[in-house]
C-alpha cells in the first residue's frame, strides 16, 4: 500500500477546495449576470400622466453602444444611448399622450458642444409642442446651463451655483521637459496653423494657433449667448458681464442675475410638478427614466425596398485597431463593401464625429466613398462635434455636407513626428550605438541617432505630398479652385458656421436634415434606414475583449474622474501623435469645456 505524503496532501486538498469555491463563485456570478442582462431585455410600461426624467451626465456616443457608459463597469448599467436615438426618443415623447413633460436633472455634462446644441434643439421642439420642461440642479456647469436653459422653469439648490465663466483652454507644452531629458522631437508638417506638434517643438502657442483658438472659442461663445437669449430672454451683453464678474458663483447671485427662476430643494420641485400635473400631495410622481423609456419606445421604420444607409464614423482614425469608437480601414471596408453589394441602398449618409488621425486610413475611407458615388448612389455628410483634419478628409468627397454651427472642422493639414533619444541614451544613460549597413538609409528614422539632412528631406517631402493630395481631394470634392483651397486650408480649424461661409460646408443642420437631403438626391419618397457599423451590446464580453486586445483606453477613459480623464486624454493624444512611421491628419487637440 502506497504511503501518502501528508506534506503534499494538505496543500493539494486546500487547492482543490479553493478551486471548488472559485468555481461556485463564478457560477453564481454568471447566473447573477444572466438575470441582470436578461432583465434588460424586458420592456417597461409607461403610465398615464408620466414625466420623462432626463439625466444626461454620461458619455453620449453618436450611435447607441459605440462606447461604454462611465458607470457601466461598476453598476453594470445599460449601454450608452446614442445621440440620434436620444433625439428620436425626445421626438417620440412629443406625441406620446402618456408623457406630460420632461424633467431635466443635470449638474454637469461631458458631451461636446455640437451634441449639446442638437439635444437643445430637440428639447426646444418638445417644448413648442405644448408640453412643459422643468430643470433642477445642485449646481450648473456651463455646458449644463446651456442645455437646461431651454426649460420653462429652472430651479437651483439654495447652496448651488451657475458656473458661467466663458470659454478657455490650456495646452501643456513639453519641449523644455524633453530638452532636460535629452529628447528631441523631429517634426515635419504642412500648414502654418497645423499645431498638433507645437507642444513638442515650442514652449508656448504660436501666434497662428492663438488666433485660430480664439476665433473658434468666440464663435462657440456667441452661439451660447444667442441660445441663452432665445431661451431665457437675457441679452448677450448681460450674460457676458455675468461671465466676466462670475455672477453665478452663488445661488443668490444667480437668481438676482435672472439665470434661474427659483431657489429651492429637490423636494420642492416635486411639489411644483405635482401641482402642474394635478397630482395630490400624498401621491408620487411617475418619473420615467431615459433608460426605461428607451426600452418602451419602438420606432417603426417605414417598410420599403429603398434603403438609406447611415454610416457612423466616430472616434480616432487609426491604422489597425478595431475597437469600438475607432475608425479603421478593416472595419469600414466591410461596411462599405456591404453597402456596395446591397442593390436596395439608394443613398448613403455619413455621420462623422472624428478629430482625425492616420492619413493612410483617411485616404482608404475616402476611396470607398468614391466607389459608392461611382455607382450613382448619392452621399451626404453630417458632422457632429468634430469633423476635422482626417475627419474632414473622409467627408469632403460627399455630394452635400451639413454641420452644426459649433462643429469644429477644417484643419486641412498634415504632420509627422519622431522622437530622437540619442542625447538621452548617449549623454545621460551612457549607451552608444554602432552601426553596420549596406545602404545609406538602412537604419533611417531610428530614434537612436540624429536624422541626416537626407532623412529630413525625405520626411518633409512625404508630408508635403500627402498635403498636396489632401488639398486636391478637398478642391475636387468641394468644387473649389486649388488656390482657394490653399487659402482656407493651412491646417486651420474652423467652426461649422465659418466653414459654411468658406465653402467647406453646404448647410447648417443635423442628421435628420442630411437624411432628408439624401432622400431628395436619390429621388425616392419612401425609405427604410439601415445603420452601420453593427454594435454588439453585451457589456461583459465586450469588456473582456477590450482588455484582452489592449483596449484599456476605452475602459479607463470611462471609469476615471473628469480630472483624471483630462490627464489620461492628454497622455493618450500624445501617444497617438507619436505613433512611429505614420503621417497624420489630426486635430491639434480636443477641447474640453466646463
Amino acid at each position: 500500500m502506497e504511503k501518502r505524503n501528508t506534506s503534499t496532501f494538505t496543500p493539494s486538498l486546500l487547492g482543490s477546495c479553493l478551486g471548488v469555491i472559485v468555481s461556485f463563485a463564478l457560477i453564481a456570478l454568471i447566473i447573477t449576470l444572466s438575470v441582470i442582462f436578461g432583465s434588460k431585455g424586458e420592456t417597461t410600461s409607461v403610465r398615464k400622466n408620466s414625466v420623462l426624467h432626463l439625466r444626461l451626465e454620461g458619455i453620449i456616443p453618436e450611435k447607441t453602444g459605440n462606447t461604454m457608459d462611465e458607470n457601466a463597469f461598476l453598476a453594470i448599467q445599460d449601454e450608452a444611448i446614442g445621440l440620434q436615438r436620444l433625439c428620436n426618443i425626445i421626438k417620440h415623447a412629443e406625441t406620446d399622450s402618456k408623457i406630460k413633460g420632461i424633467f431635466l436633472e443635470n449638474n454637469s455634462v461631458t458631451m461636446g458642444q455640437a451634441t449639446l446644441y442638437a439635444i437643445s434643439n430637440q428639447l426646444k421642439a418638445f417644448k413648442e409642442s405644448g408640453k412643459f420642461i422643468y430643470s433642477y440642479a445642485d449646481m450648473h456647469s456651463q455646458s449644463s446651463y446651456f442645455l437646461c436653459s431651454v426649460s420653462d422653469s429652472m430651479f437651483l439648490n439654495p447652496q448651488g451655483m451657475v458656473d458661467l465663466r466663458g470659454f478657455g483652454t490650456m495646452v501643456p507644452f513639453l519641449k523644455n521637459t524633453l530638452d532636460k531629458l535629452g529628447i528631441k522631437m523631429e517634426v515635419f508638417y504642412a500648414g502654418d496653423f497645423k499645431s498638433a506638434s507645437e507642444p513638442f517643438r515650442l514652449d508656448k502657442m504660436s501666434d497662428e494657433n492663438k488666433l485660430q483658438i480664439k476665433d473658434f472659442l468666440n464663435d462657440m461663445k456667441a452661439l451660447m449667448l444667442e441660445t441663452i437669449k432665445t431661451n431665457r430672454g437675457l441679452a448677450p451683453e448681460q450674460v457676458n458681464t455675468i461671465m466676466n464678474e462670475y455672477g453665478g458663483r452663488s445661488a443668490k447671485r444667480a437668481l438676482e442675475n435672472k439665470l434661474v427662476d427659483k431657489l429651492c430643494h429637490r423636494s420642492t420641485v416635486d411639489e411644483i410638478i405635482k401641482t402642474k400635473l394635478g397630482i395630490e400631495a400624498d401621491k408620487k410622481i411617475h418619473f420615467v427614466s431615459l433608460e426605461n423609456y428607451n426600452k418602451s419606445v419602438k420606432i417603426k421604420d417605414a417598410k420599403s425596398d429603398h434603403k438609406i444607409a447611415v454610416v457612423y464614423l466616430e472616434g480616432e482614425i487609426a491604422y489597425g485597431e478595431d475597437n469600438k469608437g475607432v475608425i479603421t480601414k478593416n472595419k469600414y471596408g466591410k461596411v462599405f463593401t456591404k453597402i456596395l453589394e446591397d442593390k436596395e441602398v439608394k443613398a448613403v449618409v455619413l455621420r462623422v464625429n472624428s478629430p482625425g488621425g492616420d492619413a493612410f486610413t483617411s485616404e482608404v475611407i475616402w476611396d470607398y466613398i468614391e466607389k459608392v458615388k461611382a455607382k450613382g448612389i448619392p452621399v451626404v455628410a453630417s458632422m457632429g462635434d468634430y469633423a476635422a483634419s482626417g475627419g474632414y478628409y473622409i467627408s469632403c468627397g460627399a455630394d452635400y455636407i451639413y454641420s452644426q454651427p459649433n462643429t469644429l472642422t477644417g484643419s486641412i493639414g498634415v504632420f509627422a513626428m519622431f522622437p530622437n533619444f540619442s542625447s538621452l541614451t548617449r549623454d545621460k544613460l551612457g549607451v552608444n550605438f554602432d552601426t553596420v549597413k549596406t545602404n545609406d538609409l538602412a537604419v533611417a528614422l531610428s530614434p537612436f541617432h540624429q536624422l541626416s539632412e537626407k532623412e529630413k528631406n525625405i520626411m518633409q517631402e512625404s508630408v508635403l505630398e500627402i498635403y498636396d493630395l489632401f488639398l486636391n481631394r478637398v478642391s475636387t470634392g468641394r468644387k473649389l479652385s486649388l488656390d482657394s483651397t490653399k487659402v482656407i486650408a493651412r491646417g486651420r480649424v474652423w467652426t461649422g458656421s465659418k466653414a459654411k461661409t468658406l465653402g467647406l460646408v453646404d448647410e447648417l443642420g443635423g442628421l435628420e436634415e442630411a437624411i432628408n437631403k439624401s432622400k431628395d438626391l436619390a429621388k425616392i419618397s419612401e425609405y427604410s434606414i439601415v445603420e452601420y457599423p453593427g454594435i454588439k451590446p453585451d457589456f461583459l464580453s465586450e469588456l473582456m475583449r477590450e482588455l484582452d486586445r489592449g483596449g484599456e483606453e476605452e475602459v479607463i477613459k470611462h471609469l476615471a474622474t473628469p480630472e483624471e480623464r483630462k490627464i489620461y486624454n492628454f497622455i493618450q493624444q500624445s501617444r497617438k501623435i507619436l505613433t512611429p512611421n505614420r503621417v497624420q491628419t489630426r486635430l491639434p487637440f480636443i477641447p474640453e469645456f466646463n
